[in-house]
C-alpha cells in the first residue's frame, strides 16, 4: 500500500513536468519561422552596377554587381523593400547614368637657375601657366621634361608610366626620368564642370649625378593629392624640388563621351 501511494506521488509531480515540456515543444513548433527570402536579376542599360550596388546598400537586401554582364543579382524578403529595390534601380538606369569618359594631361616642367644647352621652349598651350610661374618663382627657364596621358571611365582606377626626355640640371646632361603615374578614380562634379581625382600618385624616378666619377644613381620623388579642377584649366598641382632645380606638375583634365 505505501509503495502504491509512493508511485501515486511521483506519477503526480511527473504529470506537470511533462505538461511543461509537451508547452515548450508546441510553442517552438507554433514559432514563426524565419522570413521567406526572394531573389531577382536585373539586366542594366546604362547604370555602372557596382554604383548602383553602392546605392542601393540602405536597404535590407544582399546585393551583387556583375559588371562582366552589367547586372544586379539581389536578394531580399519579398514584398516592400524588393519594390522599392525596384523602382530604385528604374530612377537610377537611365541613359544620363551611362559611364563617361575623363581625359587627363600631365605635363612635368623643369624650373632651372640656366638655360644650358636644352631647348627651352615649352608647348604653347602651356604659355600662361610659365608666365604665372615666372612671377612666382625666381627660375630663369622653364623646360618640358615630359608629357603623361590618362584616359578612364568615371570611377575607375587608371595608371600609365612613362620615360621622359634626358634632364638637365645645370650644364650636366642625364639619365631619362621614369614616371608612373596613377589614380584611384576620377568623377564628374555636381555642377558639371569639375573634375574631382583621387589619390593622384605621380612617383618619378630622378638621375642624380654624385661622387668624383660622376656616377648616376636614381632619387625617387613623387607627390600624392586629392584634386578638383574645372574642365579645360591647367593647373600646377604640386612642385617637387631637384637639386638645385624644381619640377612642376601641371594636370589638366576634360570629360568626353
Amino acid at each position: 500500500m505505501i509503495m502504491k501511494r509512493f508511485l501515486f506521488a511521483l506519477l503526480l509531480i511527473a504529470l506537470p513536468l511533462a505538461a511543461q515540456e509537451a508547452k515548450k515543444e508546441d510553442q517552438k513548433s507554433n514559432a514563426p519561422s524565419a522570413s521567406p527570402r526572394v531573389q531577382k536579376l536585373f539586366l542594366l542599360k546604362y547604370a555602372d552596377p557596382g554604383h548602383v550596388a553602392s546605392l542601393l546598400a540602405v536597404f535590407n537586401a544582399s546585393v551583387r554587381p556583375d559588371s562582366e554582364m552589367h547586372a544586379l543579382a539581389v536578394e531580399t524578403t519579398p514584398g516592400p523593400t524588393m519594390a522599392a529595390i525596384e523602382e530604385a534601380i528604374q530612377r537610377l538606369d537611365v541613359p544620363s547614368a551611362a559611364s563617361k569618359n575623363i581625359e587627363m594631361t600631365a605635363y612635368l616642367l623643369i624650373g632651372g637657375e640656366s638655360a644650358g644647352t636644352e631647348p627651352t621652349a615649352t608647348p604653347k598651350e602651356l604659355d600662361s601657366v610659365v608666365a604665372q610661374l615666372k612671377n612666382a618663382f625666381a627660375f630663369k627657364s622653364y623646360r618640358l621634361l615630359d608629357i603623361l596621358a590618362l584616359r578612364t571611365r568615371v570611377g575607375q582606377r587608371a595608371s600609365t608610366s612613362s620615360v621622359g626626355r634626358p634632364m638637365q640640371i645645370g650644364t650636366n646632361s642625364m639619365s631619362s626620368p621614369i614616371t608612373q603615374f596613377r589614380i584611384n578614380s576620377a568623377g564628374i562634379g555636381s555642377d558639371e564642370t569639375t573634375v574631382r581625382i583621387d589619390s593622384l600618385n605621380l612617383s618619378i624616378r630622378i638621375p642624380v649625378r654624385s661622387g668624383s666619377e660622376n656616377q648616376i644613381t636614381f632619387s625617387d620623388v613623387g607627390l600624392q593629392a586629392d584634386v578638383d579642377i574645372k574642365q579645360g584649366q591647367k593647373v600646377v598641382i604640386g612642385r617637387v624640388s631637384v637639386a638645385e632645380s624644381a619640377l612642376f606638375v601641371v594636370l589638366t583634365a576634360q570629360v568626353v563621351n
